[in-house]
Parts: structure tokens; C-alpha cells; sequence
């Protein structure tokens, strides 16, 4: 176990067993849930354009026109929602529960998806070597014994220039997750192997019935409303690794990869927790705050917001990757001197019956909307697409530190927030 990594006490040390866990678990539970409705932009060229602002390439280009992207340990629905969102990507979801990938393959034959191949597989088997110029990896590597072994492999995967997507488990996060199952395996009695079938109904009643006034009291509440897939998931899973900024950060460097950025996820906007940088309040303690190194300031924030820290998802690179790091700071500055336009598109929607299966809505809507936030909205209404960015935020005499900044992009120039996408030099 490396140093701030954590793991709830597990059902198998060897690679092999857990595959066949791992395989059997989300075989039962078919994890995610599936979604009442997938999407797709009429602009094909959308998301390539968003993903490399997510990393302060403003003047796009990070992936080829027909990219080859895998999505490692798909689940039921992340490798078709990658499909929709890159039709002129070649994509690849992997995932050990044929279970789970027969869901995602009825799906995607129903929506007349062409550009998706599924194969069962495990991460700690695949040989790809320098094949990829995306990898999604969210949710998985933290279920392995040793989860070094699979991120080396998504790094080999990977080309030089190619970006990788990561999730994994904050330890903030996992504290009464991993009581919880804890208490329940000495309460029951630990099994040999994992035993849903068991596990699940003694769960249920557990959860309904503890009523301590506690922080695990508030949490089994509002964790007692999951469906039957999320909450197997989050309280029955048998290997569980979790992770601070600093030991992912470790982990990363060992497997031959470095931290880029955060990604602007969508579980910690609807909580209001995407941005990593703290506003401490002391001025001189700001000021050795923002003077930390990126990874420095993020551990800091991870470990002063505990629990309420952002999810650690992340952008990821190879280290020999022939293109430079750019720092939050250099991001801004780029996001400062880059010339917006604003984004226009159109949305189709497919949505679930009552049989389950997905039809096409006839109408489109428009893409995206209006930000959010308020400073948002007022950028976007002001905006001079002749004029660098800064020229606009000038105007309106917005602060421009770069803090400031970075709540700016996060709201307007993400792919979480797609509302800006930068005029491109090429």
C-alpha cells in the first residue's frame, strides 16, 4: 500500500481473483444504471475542441480528425456515451461483465452506434502499446489488488501526445463507506468470497434502521435512496482502494504519467466542489497558498476540505509526452489572451421507453444555453468575439487574478461548461 493510500480490508490479494470478483460483482448489479436518456451534438467537432481546452491547449489540435479513443472498464454506458460525444472517433469500451457490455452493445445497436467495439477483457491483461490518444479510465483501477499494475498498463496504452482520463477514489470520501462495510462484515461474519445475495438485504436493513444522529446516521440516509445498482456499488464493493492528490500523484509518476488538470466534472459541480483552489482568507497565507506548485496547493485543498473536497478525476499525461505541462497558471493566461466565440449547436436526444430500449425524440434543442453561474452569464452576454478575452473582462471590470480566472473557465470553457470555444489559429 503507498503512502495516503488507503483500502478497505478486501476479499483477494491476488490480480486474477479479483478479475473474476470484479466480473462476477458488477455481472450481478450491472453498474451504471441506465440513464433515462443519451445525447448527441450535431457539431461532431465539438468535444475534441472542448477536451483540449480542458487541458489549456487553446488552439485545439491535441487529437487527430478521426481519433482512436478506449474506454477502460466501461460499465453499461460510458463507452456509448463516448461514442455519441466523438462520432468521428474510432472508440474501443472494455469491461470484464459480459453482463455489462451486452447492455451497452443492445443500446448502441438500437441508437445505430457504428464507431463502438466492445470486448471483455481485463485491464491487467490487455498489451496495447502506444495505441490510443484518449483513455477514459473512471472508477476502476481502485478496484484492483495492486492498481499500479492496470494504470501502467492505460500509460503504455497511450501515445506519446495521448491524454488520459482518471478517477479514483478520494480517501476523504470512502471513510464511512469503508466503516460501513467494515461493521457489516464483522456483523455478519466475513465471507470467503463476496456474497451480494447476503450482503444486500442485511444492507438494506441496516440502513433503514440506524438512527444514531451521527455522521454515518446522514449518510446511510441519503445513500438509502440509491437504486439497487449505485448502492452495491458504493457500500458492497469487496476491493476498494482510495487516494489523496498526493498519493495519486505518486502512483501517476511510478506508472510513467504525470497530473495535467482536474477535470470539471459533473458530480462535484451539482455539489458546487469543482474547483481545487481554496480563498484562505489571511492574505499572506493566500500568498503561500497560490505561490505552491499545483499539486502542492491541491493536496492542501484536499486535506483542509476532507470530505467536501472535489472527486479526483483527472487529466493525465505520459512524462516523455512530447508536449509541455502547462501549470493552472499558464492555463489562465492562455484562457486570458485566447479570442472566444460563443458555442451554437443542436442537441438530439434519445430517449427510454418504458421497455427500456431508446428511441430518437424528434425535435432538437439548442446547445448549450446560458452559463450558470451569475459572472458567467455576464461574460457571455459581453462578450467581443473580435477581441481576446481579457479585452471583455476589462470592460466589465472583472478581477482577472487567476484564481478568479479559473472559476471563469471552469464556467465557460470546459467541457462541463461548454458554453466558449476558442478561435483556433490553424
Amino acid at each position: 500500500m503507498m503512502p495516503g493510500d488507503t483500502s478497505l480490508p478486501d476479499l483477494a490479494t491476488a490480480q486474477s481473483e479479483v478479475d473474476r470478483q470484479n466480473a462476477q460483482f458488477y455481472g450481478q448489479i450491472k453498474y451504471p444504471w441506465p440513464p433515462q436518456y443519451f445525447d448527441r451534438l450535431q457539431r461532431a467537432d465539438l468535444a475534441p475542441r472542448l477536451l483540449a481546452q480542458d487541458i489549456g491547449c487553446w488552439q485545439g489540435g491535441l487529437l487527430p480528425e478521426e481519433p482512436r479513443i478506449w474506454v477502460a472498464g466501461c460499465g453499461t454506458n460510458q463507452a456509448l456515451f463516448t461514442a455519441l460525444r466523438f462520432p468521428r472517433a474510432q472508440v474501443l469500451g472494455s469491461d470484464l461483465s459480459a453482463e455489462s457490455l451486452a447492455v451497452c452493445g443492445a443500446n448502441a445497436a438500437s441508437l445505430g452506434i457504428g464507431n463502438l467495439e466492445l470486448r471483455r477483457e481485463s485491464l491487467n491483461a490487455v498489451d496495447y502499446c502506444g495505441a490510443f490518444d484518449y483513455v477514459i479510465c473512471t472508477g476502476v483501477i481502485h478496484h484492483n489488488a495492486d492498481p499500479a499494475k492496470p494504470l501502467t498498463r492505460l500509460a503504455q496504452a497511450l501515445k506519446p501526445a495521448g491524454v488520459l482520463e482518471l478517477m479514483v477514489y478520494n480517501q476523504f470520501h470512502r471513510i464511512l463507506t469503508s466503516a460501513f462495510h467494515e461493521a457489516l462484515w464483522r456483523l455478519l461474519g466475513k465471507p470467503a468470497t463476496p456474497d451480494l445475495a447476503h450482503e444486500q438485504p442485511a444492507a438494506r436493513r441496516l440502513v433503514e434502521t440506524f438512527r444514531q444522529g451521527n455522521l454515518m446516521s446522514q449518510f446511510l440516509d441519503v445513500t438509502g435512496r440509491l437504486g439497487d445498482a449505485a448502492f452495491a456499488d458504493s457500500l458492497l464493493q469487496p476491493v476498494a482502494h482510495s487516494y489523496t492528490v498526493a498519493s495519486l500523484g505518486e502512483l501517476a509518476r511510478r506508472c510513467g504519467l504525470e497530473l495535467l488538470t482536474f477535470c470539471n466534472d459533473a458530480f462535484s459541480r451539482v455539489k458546487g466542489e469543482a474547483d481545487w483552489n481554496l480563498d484562505l482568507g489571511d492574505p499572506e497565507l493566500q500568498r503561500l497558498y497560490l505561490e505552491r506548485a499545483d499539486e502542492d496547493r491541491w493536496q492542501i485543498t484536499n486535506l483542509l476540505l476532507a470530505e467536501a473536497s472535489p472527486m479526483l478525476w483527472f487529466y493525465l499525461q505520459r512524462r516523455d509526452c512530447p508536449r509541455p505541462r502547462r501549470g493552472e497558471r499558464e492555463i489562465c493566461d492562455g484562457f486570458l489572451d485566447a479570442r472566444f466565440l460563443r458555442v451554437k449547436t443542436q442537441q438530439e436526444l434519445f430517449v427510454r421507453g418504458a421497455d427500456g430500449s431508446y428511441s430518437r425524440r424528434p425535435q432538437v434543442v439548442a446547445f448549450p444555453g446560458q452559463p450558470r453561474a451569475e459572472l458567467a452569464r455576464r461574460v457571455y452576454a459581453a462578450l467581443d468575439e473580435a477581441l481576446p478575452l481579457r479585452d471583455t473582462l476589462a470592460w466589465l471590470d472583472v478581477d482577472t487574478s487567476w484564481p478568479q480566472v479559473n472559476r471563469l473557465r471552469l464556467a465557460l470553457a470546459t467541457s462541463g461548461c461548454p458554453y466558449l470555444e476558442a478561435v483556433s489559429s490553424e
